[in-house]
């Protein structure tokens, strides 16, 4: 007995199956989705099926499937139950009958073969039984750590075991760590311009998985079998922070052996089988969109079915109700072939309704098919312009990288086109492609950044200016680490053959940008370039302080940061250390995770650097940072502006202007715009003449004078450029030189005749004009493909869609042309619209397992259309300065702007893609609305719904604007992030009649030529709000009026704006009239800007009712200050109550202090002070008693007094 236990102790370790054995188990295996709270509603699938396992050789097994059922979750567990997807379980029977084989030995699958027809959903679904045999079994140890190969990947798997001597069974824990895998079964695609930063990751982690398996061992002669094995996986998920509320995933699985017999008759697999991998999971890269399920059969028909469909149910206005039928139209479109992609064009490219669906859709069918297509389409004559540049964006924007792909795309590089724009966004978003492409591959291939290379060796020669900057820029979108060596080229003091540089600023100025992003992948290589520069006296100013912004792009450490301050204190320009020093004070001020260190360097940096450059000015070059961060969310915001000039000119050399978003452990460069003023800079020299800074009249005609002159500005240099990035990626850049701007003048000037596009375009209107045009966009589309311990995939996709659209249907009548476009000045010109625009946007977040037979999920949708319609008169008397605007009155309620929003838990199946299961993820009771002013709110445990309808009427107008609300929340805001934004949404903006009113339309009329007559009334109400009367004849400017017009009679309101020379002075006055019942209604407004700047308001009977006195002044010396005097003898009962009830609470939650300081009691006052040069004293007074003061972290002091309680 002794003996035969010691047997089975040793063949525990061999863990086998015996080839004349038929093994039997039973198997199921199910997954939940949903929150990790309890009472919620939950998604789900499961799966049972009778195995037997039979041998065919040695170590080769047949795998047999029997009584499989599949079931469906949808519910709140407890209450509902799984139900049985009959037509499902059919379905992957069908396939599960196949013979399927596999090898293993020693606890180890090895190849896994099944016929073709078999698809890779359900070998998947196989090897998630399989899961269970890959085991190792070590006697001797009974805690052991191992790398290993499972269905999630290449992971570490934690052991621990026990071992039953007396009767020979090993229980066995094997926990697999599947966040951290070596190699990860997982696929990713999209967001690819996000760079993932390592520090922001350290906050919080959006994702974690664990899986835990336990055995039963049983030892026999030939070896250790499994009797009763179990998993179980949790995933949690949130886009914020999991450790702040997540969404959870449970999978579960069993295996119990239920018999084990002799074989009684060899095995003999018939058929075709193929190889399908060993035990790791494969990820099926179907084309089956997560957040809707179709039948992808016959894709074309039905393609363009929902292409006629979206095009007639979005002519006039944005459908909302069709987004979803867009996300099919992508699905489908992406199961074309391109040959029957090319057809669909020549089909629909004359029907412009259809064109311009078919095109701004195609454009994801994301490989090589959509560059196949177009080059056909950028070969056809006659090209729409701005419509390929969308086309080509649009297409480059959401393209799945790989090697064969870019040897297609070079051939799109390659091609010759006939207008120069076009081949510049060929150029650049070739230069995005390589940068995608490398997004996931370290080190990239120099085969993918070949191409642009060899551009830029080939032009590096010439005198070709623009070319030279496209190609840089093009390297620049790329991002490629081996461009560094092509890049060097083009900087002076870094090549080492300086005769042969080009020391065009604008080129060098391009050269340096081009490392922004290679800053992220080779940080090293592009600090001891930047530095190179930053530190060459010789180089214009503006490209110092460029290499100084990529330098800091790289993250440098403490040391370069010690090295650069050293270097500022021996700098000359004082262009460059202002810019330097306002640039490292901002950094030292971010609180985003990715210049967590960086901020600590720059605050020493400052402290170093203060001693020498204690004051800041914001006239000279400057970079000004904002940015904002939250722990829980893990999302915030940077903003950076940028401003780079010379000390030998006025106008600033380049400007920048840089937003960015921080989200989930990445960094999105959201926009980026740029702008090089050149000859406009050059024009302008080092100051102008004239010009005191006053911003007077004599200021703004110095400058007039100055800009006269840009026709004498040499005809190859450009006025200015400008550039404009998205994602990162650069994606237009433009020169506006002198040609252009001649061009436009002689096309708008009123000798122009009939060759002017401006002539064109009236007689187009007089004709009458009817336009529409829709422009589809995915502008983000994210999907993170991972294994699960069943072999279901679970799916984690975000997806941002936008439809904008617009209408016009415009007639010109009044007007005949027949000489030149100075006919209009002696014209009067009525213009009829009727229109409509719109967009809508839509995100949606997927959770859970999407395969090409189910879903099991969890959805968050939201949706926000603008609607807004147009339907005006416009009538412009050119000779009389006049224009009107009159606005019909409309009797319907319109809704111009939506947000709805909710979460919920879906089953959807093939068998009825369009009748899925869905239930809200929070409460889902009802509460009724208590009237338009209040809200009514329910709490109930762990339950809110508040419901609130305000509308604002104008009885002189005839107009009410109504805001509407309705809310759902499972759990309160201040307990996890995630739970705040789960649950039903509803908000509302709406226009609608006010049914008493008799309004008929509403005219806005502006009069730029108003008469004189009411000048002596003007004079007579400003001169009793002065009180020491009025110092000239006020002159009419301008006339608004805003009135509402039933039959003859008018209400509204008339504005009239006045200007009075005073002597060595000018005021200006602005009365505002109500015309209707109350006449004798006005607000006076009467300013003059001096020594100090005033202001008198009155308003009520005659402007006397309430009156206030503002008057602001400034005191320059060693600590400039502004100060500012509010005074009043009358103001309303209710202004005086907010500002006593509101102003000491916001004060107080600001973390004021306050004392005792009597005030002035019908005055406030402020003074601001420049105390030191990082500290600004600020003192506010109000009336009566108490004085409030704060010292914020900034050294921004704020002192406040304020009202007495009441």
């Amino acid at each position: 007995m002794r003996s035969l236990l010691l047997c089975c102790l040793v063949a525990l370790a061999d863990l086998s199956l015996d080839s004349r054995k038929i093994y039997e188990y039973q198997y199921e295996g199910h997954v939940k989705f949903g929150l990790e709270k309890r009472n919620h509603a939950e998604s789900g699938a499961r799966m049972k099926a009778a195995v037997k396992i039979v041998g065919s050789s040695a170590d080769t097994f047949l795998l047999q499937f029997s009584s499989v059922v599949f079931e469906e979750f949808n519910g709140v567990p407890g209450k509902s139950d799984f139900v049985a997807a009959n037509q499902i379980a059919e379905k992957i029977a069908a396939q599960l009958a196949k013979p399927i084989t596999f090898t293993y030995s020693g606890g180890n699958v090895g190849e896994i073969r099944a016929p073709s027809e078999v698809t890779d959903t359900v070998v998947n679904i196989v090897r998630g039984v399989l899961g269970f045999f890959q085991v190792t079994v070590k006697t001797t140890q009974e805690i052991y750590d191992l790398e290993e190969v499972g269905i999630h990947g290449k992971c570490l798997s934690s052991y621990a075991q026990k071992t039953n001597t007396k009767v020979g069974v090993m229980d066995l824990t094997q926990v697999v760590d599947v966040t951290n895998c070596i190699e990860m079964a997982a696929y990713y695609t999209g967001l690819a311009t996000a760079v993932e930063n390592k520090v922001s990751q350290q906050k919080g982690e959006s994702l974690f998985s664990t899986v835990k398996y336990t055995y039963n061992i049983k030892g026999s002669e030939q070896g250790g079998v499994i009797t009763k094995a179990q998993a179980m996986e949790l995933q949690y998920f949130t886009p914020f922070n999991v450790k702040k509320g997540s969404f959870r995933m449970e999978a579960r699985k069993e295996l119990v052996l239920t018999s084990v017999k002799d074989k009684t008759q060899d095995i003999h697999v018939n058929g075709q089988m193929e190889s399908r991998g060993k035990l790791m999971f494969k990820i099926v890269k179907n084309a089956n969109i997560p957040v809707v399920m179709q039948n992808l059969d016959n894709p074309v028909p039905e393609a363009t079915k929902l292409i006629q469909r979206l095009a007639q149910a979005n002519a006039e206005r944005i459908d909302s109700t069709t987004t979803e039928e867009v996300m099919k139209l992508y699905q489908l479109l992406r199961k074309i072939p391109v040959d029957k992609l090319k057809q669909m064009w020549t089909d629909m490219k004359t029907n412009p309704d259809q064109r311009y669906w078919f095109l701004h859709t195609v454009v994801e069918v994301n490989d090589r098919r959509i560059l196949e297509f177009l080059d056909q389409y950028l070969s056809e004559p006659q090209l729409n312009v701005l419509e390929a540049l969308t086309v080509i964006v649009q297409a480059f924007h959401h393209l799945e990288t790989s090697p064969e792909l870019l040897e297609a795309a070079e051939r799109i590089l390659n091609k010759n086109y006939n207008n120069d724009l076009i081949r510049k966004t060929v150029v650049l978003s070739y230069g995005s492609l390589v940068f995608k492409h490398c997004a996931h591959i370290t080190p990239c291939p120099e085969a993918a950044i070949r191409p642009l290379l060899n551009m830029a060796e080939k032009i590096r020669s010439g005198n070709d200016e623009t070319e030279k900057i496209l190609v840089l820029k093009a390297l620049g979108n790329a991002g490629h680490p081996r461009s560094l060596k092509t890049i060097t080229k083009f900087l002076p003091g870094v090549d080492p053959n300086p005769d042969q540089v080009d020391k065009r600023p604008r080129v060098v100025s391009a050269a340096v940008q081009a490392m922004r992003l290679i800053a992220i992948r080779d940080p090293h290589g592009v600090q001891l370039i930047t530095l190179k520069l930053f530190l060459n006296r010789e180089l214009e100013a503006e490209i110092r302080m460029l290499a100084f912004m990529t330098m800091f792009d790289t993250k440098p450490s403490m040391a370069l940061v010690s090295t650069v301050t050293a270097h500022l204190l021996e700098e000359r320009d004082m262009q460059v250390v202002n810019f330097a020093t306002t640039y490292l004070w901002s950094l030292a001020r971010a609180t985003t995770p990715d210049n967590h260190y960086l901020s600590t360097a720059a605050s020493v940096a400052m402290k170093i650097l203060a001693r020498k450059f204690g004051h800041l000015s914001y006239i000279r070059s400057s970079a000004t940072r904002m940015d904002w961060f939250n722990k829980d969310f893990l999302v915030g915001t940077a903003a950076e502006a940028f401003i780079m000039k010379r000390a030998s000119e006025i106008i600033p050399a380049e400007m920048m202007v840089k937003l960015n978003f921080h989200f989930i452990g990445r960094i999105l460069q959201l926009l980026e715009f740029g702008i090089r003023p050149g000859g406009i800079r050059h024009l302008f020299g080092a100051n102008i003449p004239g010009f005191n800074g006053e911003m007077s009249k004599t200021d703004f005609l110095a400058v007039y004078d100055v800009l006269k002159k840009w026709e004498t500005l040499p005809d190859d240099k450009p006025l200015f450029s400008f550039f404009t990035r998205a994602s990162g990626q650069e994606l237009l850049f433009s020169d506006v030189n002198k040609a252009f701007l001649q061009r436009l003048i002689r096309a708008f000037s009123q000798s122009a005749g009939k060759d002017s596009m401006v002539w064109t375009c009236i007689e187009r209107l007089m004709q009458g004009i009817s336009w529409r045009g829709v422009l589809p966009f995915l502008t983000a589309e994210g999907r993170y493909i991972q294994a699960t311990t069943l072999g279901f995939p679970v799916e984690i996709s975000k997806y941002y869609h936008v439809v904008n659209g617009m209408s016009v249907n415009g007639k010109r009548s009044n007007v005949k042309l027949t000489e030149n476009l100075g006919q209009l000045l002696t014209s009067q010109i009525t213009l009829t619209t009727e229109g409509h625009i719109g967009y809508n946007k839509n995100l949606w977040l997927f959770y859970g397992i999407n395969t090409d037979l189910f879903q099991s999920a969890v959805e968050v949708k939201t949706t926000s259309p603008l609607s807004i319609p147009v339907h005006v008169v416009a009538k412009i008397n050119v000779p009389a300065r006049k224009f009107e605007l009159e606005i019909p009155r409309s009797n319907k309620e319109i809704e111009l702007f939506s947000f709805r929003s909710n979460a919920w838990v879906i089953s959807r199946n093939i068998i009825h893609p369009d009748t899925p299961k869905k239930t809200p993820i929070g409460t889902n009771e009802q509460s009724q609305s208590v009237g338009q002013k209040y809200a009514q709110v329910r709490v109930m445990q762990n339950k809110w719904h508040a419901i609130k309808k305000m509308c604002s009427k104008s009885s002189i107008y005839g107009l009410a604007f109504c805001a509407e609300m309705d809310l759902q929340r499972v759990y309160y805001q201040e307990e996890y992030p995630l739970y705040y934004f789960l649950g039903s949404t509803h908000f509302a903006l709406k226009v609608a009649p006010v049914q008493e009113s008799s309004v008929e339309k509403i005219r806005l009329e502006i009069n730029a030529n108003p008469s004189s007559s009411s000048s002596v009334s003007v004079r007579q109400l400003i001169d009793t709000l002065r009180k020491m009367g009025i110092g000239g004849s006020p002159m009419p400017l301008v006339q608004l009026k805003v009135v509402a017009e039933s039959g003859s009679s008018q209400k509204g309101y008339d504005t009239s704006l006045y200007y009075t020379p005073e002597g060595e002075h000018t005021s200006a006055q602005l009365i505002l009239s109500h015309i209707g019942e109350s006449p004798n209604w006005k607000m006076c407004v009467d300013a003059a800007v001096t020594s100090v700047a005033k202001a008198n308001i009155g308003w009520g009977e005659q402007c006397q009712s309430y009156t206030m006195f503002m008057r602001a002044s400034h005191v320059s010396g060693s600590k400039p200050e502004l100060k500012a005097v509010f005074h009043w003898d009358k103001i309303p009962e209710q202004m005086e109550l907010y500002g006593k009830r509101y102003i000491p609470g916001m004060a107080f939650l600001w973390g004021f202090n306050q004392e005792e300081k009597r005030n002035a009691r019908q005055e406030v006052s402020a003074s601001v002070i420049a105390a030191s040069a990082d500290s600004i004293d600020v003192k506010i007074k109000f009336p009566e008693v108490r004085q409030m003061s704060l010292l914020l972290l900034v050294q921004l002091t704020l002192t406040i007094n304020s009202f007495p309680q009441a």
